[in-house]
């Protein structure tokens, strides 16, 4: 009964007595839908509700395990088959979010995307659910997106809004004077092949994505590439693999990670602060990860088997929160990671075809449509040439478009497939 509910996860000061005094005690609140439930019953009267088919009041104290999930799994339920022309990814992405309005129930804010991205045709892959494809498409272009309990945001480029917090780095673990802090700092760095090679004939706009004198980056930067322009494809760009513009940002960004740990429960995603190592030094951070960590004997002490002649009011119960935060310097743009295709386990098999069935009169020529896409009727099912005869029908074969060269039996290698090949 609680499967798919709306719920929030409230989290207050974590600390007894307040005894770490913060300068806001404000409740973090995530809001969410239910995706899992386990339910414990750890006595006998918790126990036989298990076994029972419908219960109206629990009597006991139970306890449950729960997932507690972004709306946005919902989109994960449902593999469409979509197809955008003409069109960009942003309104893709909006589109497809659109058929989510009554079940997302938050708001969407796009109002941090600044850069223009050119018109393509945009289609889902095998088995690729809804949600699987506004994240491929989000993340092979630069964009992020996160949320809070009200809304959920997408950034193409980081603007900070808001006060910046300012954080002391207390290493001393003891922390007796209990002050919120960052107690822990580290950095990672590990051997790796390289990751790109980009060249560039226009000297005024150098490869760094941002300038070394002001650590600022220009959100008007472009980049001279090159690419191969073809009239059978919606794209007019042969490549559909990363630009090396986004490669060399994210590469930018794993170079520069910092792990963090600190007593702070009111920090958020995507929020700048300033961290004071020593008074001469203040770095400005940006939050792209944050684990939380509670631990509560309390919680524990109710797992004790009842057998045992244990007075749990006798022990002595501690609580304690920390969280774990993976920071980025304020000058950079958090880049996600790369998602590729999904691929279907094996090949499907399929032969072109030309304006009717009749393939013998028509082998070795070529027939595509305005688009370059080539007819081809796919062995699935046995009657697919009796469907293509008639009208009005939404499963006849399909215009595919060519992906890569194909050996013809009459031409050897030509980039169009002829009617009568093998696909």
């Amino acid at each position: 009964m609680l499967i798919d509910k709306e719920a929030s996860l409230i989290i207050k000061n974590p600390y007894e007595n307040k005894k770490i005094d913060f300068s806001t005690n404000i409740d973090m609140i995530y809001k969410g839908i239910i995706s899992y439930v386990e339910y414990l019953g750890i006595n006998q009267g918790s126990a036989s509700n298990i076994v029972k088919e419908n219960f109206k009041q629990l009597n006991h104290k139970h306890f449950f395990k729960f997932n507690l999930h972004s709306p946005l799994i919902r989109l994960d339920f449902n593999k469409a088959n979509r197809i955008y022309t003409h069109t960009n990814i942003i309104e893709v992405i909006k589109q497809t979010l659109a058929y989510y309005n009554t079940k997302l129930n938050k708001n969407i804010d796009f109002s941090n995307i600044h850069h223009i991205y050119e018109t393509k045709e945009l289609i889902s892959q095998y088995n690729e659910s809804d949600l699987e494809f506004i994240t491929r498409l989000a993340h092979n272009h630069g964009i992020y997106f996160y949320e809070d309990k009200d809304n959920i945001y997408f950034y193409d480029f980081y603007t900070h809004k808001g006060k910046i917090k300012d954080i002391v780095f207390n290493p001393n673990i003891n922390n007796h004077l209990n002050e919120t802090c960052i107690y822990a700092l580290n950095k990672e760095k590990q051997i790796q092949t390289n990751a790109f090679t980009h060249s560039s004939n226009n000297s005024k706009q150098p490869l760094s994505l941002y300038s070394l004198s002001t650590k600022a980056q220009n959100t008007n930067i472009h980049y001279n590439e090159h690419y191969y322009e073809s009239e059978y494809s919606f794209t007019q760009n042969i490549n559909l693999k990363q630009s090396p513009t986004l490669k060399e940002k994210r590469n930018t960004m794993l170079n520069n990670i910092l792990k963090a740990k600190s007593n702070i429960y009111h920090l958020s995603l995507n929020e700048s602060i300033k961290i004071n190592i020593q008074k001469e030094t203040t770095k400005e951070y940006t939050i792209i990860a944050k684990e939380q960590i509670l631990i509560d004997d309390a919680i524990l002490a109710n797992t004790i088997n009842t057998n045992d002649n244990l007075n749990i009011k006798d022990l002595n119960l501690s609580k304690s929160y920390t969280n774990n935060l993976t920071l980025i310097p304020s000058f950079l743009t958090f880049t996600p990671s790369f998602k590729s295709k999904p691929k279907p386990p094996i090949n499907t098999i399929g032969i072109v075809i030309g304006e009717d069935s009749n393939i013998e009169n028509q082998r070795n020529t070529i027939y595509t449509d305005e688009y370059g896409r080539v007819k081809v009727r796919i062995n699935l099912y046995a009657n697919q040439e009796e469907l293509d005869n008639k009208t009005n029908m939404y499963h006849h074969s399909p215009f595919l478009r060519v992906a890569s060269n194909v050996a013809s039996n009459h031409s050897g290698f030509y980039h169009t497939p002829r009617i009568g090949d093998e696909v």
